[in-house]
């Protein structure tokens, strides 16, 4: 791992510049995790309107060093989860040489360096996700949809699955979806029905359309999609019992005409096609 002492902290860029502070904000949550110093650290230092920089390949393995020593559930669950918010949104390849947020930021230091900061960036990536099975158990008797599909997206980035880590990350409540046409380009708003149970269409939001005319979506089992990825994510919502995914994920992989033009449209594709 990069030294917190080393003056290379100085050149690594975060959202407001230099990345000097960080050293001192990891050392301050390696004693006292919640506190608003992690905010910072996470939320307006390392990630920042959906981007991560330099620094933030740097952080990560302070942060997963963090996870693996601590025995409180909360703590390994909040670093698994911003991680993998963090992988989510990392564009490049675990074999990269030059990670794209060194050259959008023209970082100077010596490519040996930036190469050695992402090959323990992505060391530390792999060794979190190997806690996966551990923390869909600790989730499994929560009530909040949200935290298990924020750990299922962040197994899904870990595994490589980006787009849909996204996806997850997105919906996170399951009350909307929202996909494009791709022969009209006409936006087309998934919404549940009352009970929640099934998804229909919508050629406008109904939220800020009043009524508007319902269309079917026809759903597709998890045995008759062929999609492996989403067999795999199937599986995944079953074992950490989230009812409300469950439920909407047939429709999620079922196909529709479109509410515009009427061009058969698989969703599971043009959903996941936005990420």
């Amino acid at each position: 791992m990069l030294d917190l002492a080393s003056p290379a902290w100085e050149k690594l860029q975060g959202p407001y510049g230099f990345s000097d502070r960080v050293p001192a904000l990891i050392q301050h949550i390696q004693h006292d995790y919640f506190s608003e110093e992690k905010e910072e650290l996470y939320w307006e230092l390392l990630y920042h309107q959906n981007t991560i920089y330099p620094c933030t390949y740097a952080a990560v393995p302070y942060l997963v060093e963090i996870a693996l020593k601590t025995k409180r559930p909360d703590i390994l669950l909040d670093i698994f989860v911003t991680c993998g918010i963090f992988e989510a949104n990392n564009p490049n390849a675990p074999q990269v040489d030059l990670p794209l947020e060194f050259l959008r930021e023209q970082t100077q230091l010596e490519p040996d360096t930036i190469q050695e900061i992402y090959r323990e960036y992505h060391r530390a990536i792999q060794s979190l996700s190997k806690l996966t099975e551990a923390l869909f158990q600790s989730v499994q008797s929560e009530e909040q949809a949200g935290e298990k599909r924020y750990v299922l997206a962040a197994d899904a980035a870990f595994r490589g699955d980006k787009d849909i880590a996204s996806m997850l990350l997105t919906y996170l409540e399951g009350d909307e979806y929202v996909i494009v046409c791709p022969t009209c380009d006409t936006s087309l708003y998934l919404w549940p029905d009352e009970e929640k149970s099934c998804l229909y269409a919508y050629e406008e939001d109904p939220v800020s359309h009043g009524i508007a005319k319902p269309f079917a979506i026809n759903p597709n089992s998890q045995t008759s999609t062929q999609d492996t990825r989403y067999q795999a994510l199937f599986r995944q919502v079953c074992e950490i019992d989230e009812p409300l995914l469950l439920a909407h994920l047939p429709y999620l992989a079922g196909e529709m005409n479109c509410c515009s033009c009427d061009s058969p449209m698989l969703i599971w594709t043009e959903l996941l096609s936005e990420f």
